[in-house]
């Protein structure tokens, strides 16, 4: 049996535990707590990846509709709420975690404090390196009567967004900006129930043996890091029992060109954010567009514009 120590309690270490249970697996995590709050938003093909129960879905969404201004149009797909706090919790049970601890990586071998631990490491901490931060703010309200995600985009929070996402059990309302989001939030006439937020880093990935935010592999525009975890998830076994990086690689380098082209993107909108988006969504006004793959809105506006 392999002892493998995965760095970081989070979504993509938790996984990672989770792929190679039936193998010695320890996880270290600096929080009391398990289990991260966050909209959740993924596409089926992305959960399909995860090797998780559908019982940690809160929802499915055929349609988001977009709007700016007077303008909006709508996108046939085909997603889902992924419960992070309910699915983190239910794997941290299952699994052993050491939480509420710092530790060093040296090589093949974990510190904590005057303990050392042996074994194959993977890092799937938080991202350490250079970064423009966004930040995030989400309210859960009482639930309103809707099936439809709504995003929404306004002139003064140049590529930021907000949104509202309807669940069973209450409302999803937030907003992310480079400045403070809060007066970008959705208004609706509901009890706010709980607020939740955080800082987003839009980086420049670097190779390590590890997944998930310590890689920087983290979506440009949504700070979705799910996805990237879904397309790593497969090269961990390679790794561990082989000792083989290509395909980790592989799927690296793949992932880092996509994040890179989404931060040229950014660049370009975030400069022409007040030209592009009205004519972006006077091009789209009423329209239904079919996207059923893994997608990303800033790039479609950027398409849309070209």
């Amino acid at each position: 049996m392999i002892r493998i120590l995965i760095i970081g309690g989070g979504i993509a270490g938790l996984l990672t535990a989770w792929k190679l249970k039936n193998e010695s697996v320890l996880v270290f995590d600096r929080k009391r707590e398990l289990g991260k709050r966050c909209t959740g938003i993924i596409s089926h093909n992305t959960f399909s990846k995860l090797g998780i129960s559908k019982e940690f879905v809160d929802s499915e969404f055929k349609y988001i509709v977009f709007h700016f201004s007077k303008f909006s149009f709508e996108v046939k797909t085909n997603v889902l709420r992924l419960n992070r706090v309910k699915l983190e919790k239910y794997l941290g049970e299952n699994l052993n975690v050491k939480k509420s601890v710092n530790v060093k990586a040296i090589e093949n071998k974990v510190v904590v404090g005057v303990e050392k631990y042996e074994g194959r490491v993977i890092d799937a901490s938080g991202w350490k390196g250079k970064a423009k931060w966004v930040k995030a703010i989400e309210y859960l309200t009482e639930p309103i009567n809707c099936d439809k995600i709504h995003v929404f985009f306004d002139i003064k929070n140049p590529a930021g967004f907000s949104w509202i996402v309807p669940l069973d059990y209450g409302t999803l309302v937030g907003a992310l900006s480079y400045t403070d989001p809060k007066p970008f939030i959705p208004k609706i006439d509901k009890k706010i129930l709980e607020i939740h937020g955080g800082a987003i880093p839009r980086t420049k990935p670097v190779y390590k043996i590890g997944i998930g935010d310590s890689l920087g592999l983290i979506k440009t525009f949504t700070g979705g890091g799910i996805f990237s975890i879904g397309e790593m998830l497969d090269t961990i076994p390679k790794v561990i029992y082989e000792n083989d990086l290509t395909l980790h690689k592989i799927k690296f380098e793949k992932l880092k060109r996509e994040i890179n082209k989404q931060n040229i993107i950014t660049t370009v909108l975030e400069k022409s954010w007040g030209i592009i988006l009205p004519i972006a969504f006077r091009i789209l006004k009423d329209k239904t567009i079919n996207i059923n793959e893994e997608f990303d809105f800033h790039s479609l506006l950027f398409r849309t514009r070209l």
